[in-house]
């Protein structure tokens, strides 16, 4: 039956860029050289920047843990999951949905995320059968 299991390919690609791009977002930032959309307030921008330090290799691993078809990384593409759609719901509330490209980049993250989080939970439950 595990033969059958397609790999969830969305999720593992999407969580290993959004991996990476945070890693690059929290180190350009950490140097000032990340320059903030106008659309947020300083101080509630910069405050996320602390838990995608802890989050950076969480999505690393989960996207490592997909490929490999080990059963954490179901359980952590969940977490994964939920953590980035509440960062792309906490953006787009922090831009009081002002500024175009926020609204568009935002919510293609929040697409892209809500699909791979989908693809997971179908993989998942196809596993379990």
């Amino acid at each position: 039956m595990e033969n059958l299991v397609i790999k969830p390919w969305v999720a593992i690609i999407w969580f290993g860029i959004w991996g990476l791009f945070q890693a690059f977002a929290v180190s350009m930032a950490g140097t000032g050289n990340w320059k903030k959309p106008e659309a947020f307030p300083g101080e509630a921008y910069k405050a996320l920047i602390y838990p995608d330090m802890f989050f950076i290799p969480l999505y690393l691993v989960t996207s490592v843990l997909l490929l490999c078809r080990h059963w954490l990384g179901y359980t952590l593409g969940l977490i994964s999951g939920g953590a980035v759609i509440y960062v792309m719901i906490y953006l787009l509330a922090l831009s009081g949905l002002k500024g175009i490209e926020n609204l568009i980049f935002d919510s293609i993250f929040l697409f892209i995320n809500i699909v791979s989080v989908s693809q997971i939970v179908n993989r998942f439950c196809i596993r379990e059968k």
